[in-house]
């Protein structure tokens, strides 16, 4: 092999690992702050009233934590600011209509060992200037799963606001994005 053909051999090897260094950073820079979900809400909507959901089920309390999550959830997210009833621009009401603890995983004397636990809600987001219905969603939840007892026990009630917190994410999600 002669000096020619290795100096050729070693500028294209510096071209290739050039070109894919700059393919590299092209890749990167294009995927900085990009997002699968698309806020869809119109300009017009920037605040959102939280009205306490109507509790059908038998738990006390659950409409108030879940004003509370749904709450918080708004504030983490940022796109729509709390503001009262009759200063914002759409409002938030709804229904929780379930609550159920379901049986996952059973022992071998039949005792179940995981749960379940489900919050279901019907819900509209309307705009309060014209009145119209933004977003309506039926049979709506949130969900987790939890054990009673190991390593990864956790009481119900915590386990309640892991569903809350779950339910409300994805009511927000579901009012701000087009998925």
């Amino acid at each position: 092999m002669n000096t020619r053909h290795v100096i050729e051999v070693v500028n294209q090897v510096k071209t290739c690992i050039l070109f894919n260094f700059f393919l590299c950073v092209l890749i990167i820079i294009s995927g900085c702050g990009y997002t699968t979900q698309a806020y869809f809400l119109p300009a017009s909507i920037k605040t959102v009233y939280i009205e306490t959901p109507r509790n059908k089920t038998d738990q006390p309390n659950l409409e108030n934590e879940l004003r509370t999550k749904l709450v918080s959830a708004f504030q983490n997210d940022g796109h729509l600011k709390i503001a009262a009833n009759d200063s914002a621009d759409a409002a938030l009401k709804g229904e929780i209509i379930s609550y159920t603890r379901q049986g996952l995983r059973y022992g071998n004397d039949e005792s179940i060992r995981e749960y379940r636990l489900t919050v279901t809600v019907n819900f509209q987001f309307i705009d309060t200037a014209s009145g119209d219905v933004i977003v309506k969603a039926d049979n709506f939840s949130g969900d987790t799963d939890f054990y009673l007892s190991g390593s990864s026990a956790k009481s119900e009630s915590t386990a309640r606001m892991e569903a809350l917190d779950d339910l409300a994410h994805r009511m927000i999600s579901r009012i701000t994005t087009l998925w």
